[in-house]
């Protein structure tokens, strides 16, 4: 068979309909088809330009529209705030007709020279204050407006449940699953399913929820239930990309099971909901035209004999999508139905697709030269092109580059190697949050779990495999310590002390808890087989592993901030935050507590939030700390002299802080609800904000590094190796993970060759 692949769609079997874009909206990330027959299209804002969304109605017979509302005329925004730029597959019916939908963002503030989402994460005028949730009667065009469910997140995504009180939604930040009540405005968030963006839910008939996470492991959701679950099942790459893998597009079939399609390199999944096997049926590309490139899939639609249609766009060359058609259920392949370009306005890519009652399909057209625009295609007269098919009139469109900032923008930690343990490919989600983490001898050693302790051991290369043993299976980790050498202690939930040997992978049990101490967590090693340890309303204690036994210490007590942190300054000196930005010396031998003559740095009013959360000693005594409230600051030996080194952002705590060297530091910044960052400290260069830790495929540095992706918000815990120079940063959420960096550029010199 000839495949004339440069032949377009007939243009007697189509219509054409330009949706507005003079002010620069180039892009529709929404468009649906009610219980009752309408359908409603989003314009959006995507890349330079500081836009709004629109949501229109648009009639299928006429290729008439109708305006509903402007965002901009319902929601203040400022004019340095980023704003709600699109409304992205969020929009779902009530039962009464009105519809619900969440705007989403990629576009600028007005002051800002691209889309910094994350680099103004923290700001208060110019981040992005978060996404608006509204209730909108397309009858009436009346909009109600619920406000923000989730502040500085952006909604990608989302669905009613079976129960219509109930909107759940993506988060595109911080890749959690959400769920909004309708009746009360209450906010549950259920935790990490991605390791960011992945923006499409489905419902099976039972109104179990399917999504995936970016690198395309596949998970459900129940509702009655209230539990994800991981279905132990992702994508497969022919190429091996590891980008935009998530699950994108998904159709119900006529035996009841769900077929399901990722972003790049798709592959056709068809699930059964009841028993949860999956029958993969093949990647979605034509038979005759494997590409060499990664390649995307745009829109997915079943018409009523259940034959699948979809957008393929390849990357081997200049090509625009072209339509697909595919008899999956009566075992045909593939085939081409011509290149999408009307009259010459070829289509850089299809975002959905929507068949009308009398089987005309309706495909819209994003980020092109002539974006947006709907075309309507009579696909019951369509054949696949044949040799005497003329070529479509299209010429080669390059999208221009929006990047206005370039490297400066990057946020990720700059290192000559990065590489990835993905626990969450390996481990149930629930026991990846990683409780502590160490670099050794060459392998990323982590202890997690959530009913168990659970120790990984991974090499620095992916293809080296992971080892998985549980030490101890009576209850979580709570709190973990490193000791001497390769040791460290644990403290469980179930109130075990466990020794723990990081380099065989074995624990022993050298402490049972005895009533009525109700430990939660480890503060240090006092040498000589002892540990100090603090119970829930901030006592502390002295275990003795050896004795095994456990003897409460007077005159001292940990702050009530989570974070809050005793500072051993020697084996009998204990540095500790007293009230508000007191600080207090306290000798254990003695069991007694002394103010000392200084006073924590504070922000102006806000002495109340002094509360010292991290800090080490340096080898000459100078004492390295940091706050609640993100303040530096370094203390002289004789305790006498406070110097303040400022803060990295608006709101977060300083903590973990671990040696470098004799008079280096490095630590965390932000805690639960702030987008984490690594910092260093010296004596030459002072505070220095190191980055994320994040692999992100968006950056030319780091796009071909043949390891997976990585996006942790919350940092857990970090490990740094001197004789390997490797640094290990962990997450502390579900679907965690543990980057290693290698040799990182600290300020003291840029390394040759280095990523980034």
């Amino acid at each position: 068979m000839n495949h004339n692949l440069l032949a377009g769609i007939p243009e007697s079997l189509t219509r054409f309909t330009q949706l507005p874009n003079e002010n620069g909206h180039n892009a529709v990330w929404d468009f649906v088809r009610s219980p009752d027959d309408r359908f409603y299209v989003s314009v959006c804002g995507e890349n330079e330009k500081p836009l709004t969304a629109l949501l229109y109605e648009y009639y299928p017979h006429t290729g008439e529209l109708r305006l509903i509302f402007d965002v901009a005329k319902v929601w203040i925004v400022g004019s340095t705030q980023m704003p709600p730029s699109k409304i992205h597959t969020s929009i779902d019916f009530l039962p009464d007709g009105r519809l619900v939908m969440a705007t989403h963002n990629t576009a600028p503030a007005p002051g800002h020279k691209q889309w910094m989402y994350e680099q103004h994460y923290e700001h208060p005028w110019e981040g992005y204050p978060g996404s608006i949730f509204m209730i909108v009667n397309p009858d009436t065009n009346e909009v109600q407006v619920r406000g923000i469910p989730v502040p500085r997140e952006s909604m990608y995504g989302g669905m009613l449940g079976n129960d219509p009180r109930y909107y759940y939604f993506l988060g595109y930040m911080r890749g959690h699953l959400y769920r909004l009540d309708l009746e009360t405005n209450e906010v549950k968030d259920y935790g990490k399913v991605s390791e960011f963006s992945s923006c499409r839910l489905v419902k099976d008939a039972e109104g179990r929820f399917y999504g995936s996470s970016y690198t395309g492991g596949l998970w459900r959701f129940d509702p009655e239930r209230e539990e994800i679950e991981d279905l132990q099942v992702g994508f497969q790459s022919p190429n091996g990309t590891k980008h935009r893998r998530q699950f994108i597009f998904a159709v119900r079939s006529p035996r009841n099971t769900l077929f399901l399609v990722d972003n790049m390199d798709g592959e056709m999944v068809e699930l059964y909901p009841d028993t949860l096997d999956v029958v993969r049926h093949g990647p979605i590309y034509l038979r005759h035209q494997v590409p060499v490139n990664p390649y995307g899939i745009g829109g997915l639609a079943a018409d009523d004999d259940f034959v699948l249609y979809y957008g393929l766009k390849t990357y081997d060359g200049y090509s625009p999508i072209r339509l697909v058609r595919w008899d999956i259920l009566r075992g045909g392949e593939p085939e081409n139905l011509g290149v999408i370009a009307p009259d010459g306005k070829d289509s850089q890519y299809i975002c959905e697709m929507i068949f009308d009652r009398d089987g005309v399909l309706h495909m819209v057209d994003v980020c092109g030269e002539f974006s947006p625009y709907i075309l309507a295609v009579d696909v019951r007269k369509l054949q696949p092109p044949g040799p005497e098919a003329p070529p479509s009139p299209f010429r080669p469109y390059t999208e221009p580059d929006y990047n206005g900032v370039g490297s400066p923008a990057f946020m990720h930690i700059v290192a000559r190697a990065a590489s990835v343990v993905p626990l969450h490919q390996h481990m149930k989600w629930q026991d990846t949050s990683v409780r502590h983490v160490r670099a050794l001898n060459g392998r990323v050693i982590s202890i997690s779990g959530q009913k168990s302790v659970i120790l990984t051991a991974a090499g620095i290369r992916e293809d080296s495999g992971l080892r998985r043993e549980v030490l101890y299976p009576g209850g979580a980790p709570l709190s973990a310590i490193d000791t001497s050498g390769d040791k460290a202690v644990v403290l469980t939930s179930d109130g075990k002390l466990l020794d723990v040997d990081l380099a065989s992978g074995t624990g022993t049990i050298l402490l049972d808890v005895p009533a009525p101490f109700e430990l939660t967590r480890l503060h240090f090693s006092l040498g000589s087989g002892s540990v100090l340890a603090s119970d829930r309303q901030g006592d502390v204690y002295v275990c003795d592993l050896n004795a095994g036994n456990i003897r409460a210490l007077a005159a001292i007590r940990v702050p009530a901030h989570e974070d809050a942190q005793l500072i051993p300054l020697d084996e009998n000196r204990i540095l500790l935050s007293g009230r508000n930005d007191e600080l207090l010396l306290y000798h254990i031998a003695e069991m007694r507590s002394e103010t000392l003559p200084i006073k924590v740095p504070s922000i102006r009013g806000r002495a109340f939030r002094a509360t010292v959360t991290g800090g080490t000693v340096l080898s000459n005594g100078t004492v390295l700390a940091g706050t609640e409230d993100g303040l530096l600051f370094r203390l002289s030996a004789d305790l006498r002299l406070t110097t303040s080194y400022g803060r990295l952002y608006s709101s977060g705590q300083l903590r973990h802080f671990i040696r470098r060297g004799e008079r280096e530091v490095l630590g965390i910044y932000g805690g639960i609800h702030d987008a984490g960052h690594v910092f260093h400290y010296s004596e030459a260069t002072g505070f220095v904000d190191l980055g994320r830790p994040r692999v992100v495929k968006d950056n030319p540095e780091l796009r071909d590094m043949d390891t997976e992706w990585a996006n942790i918000h919350y940092i857990s815990c970090l490990s740094y190796s001197q004789q390997e120079d490797a640094l290990c940063v962990a997450s502390g959420e579900l679907y965690g993970c543990v980057v290693r960096y290698e040799n990182i550029a600290f300020p003291t010199g840029q390394l040759e060759g280095v990523v980034g």
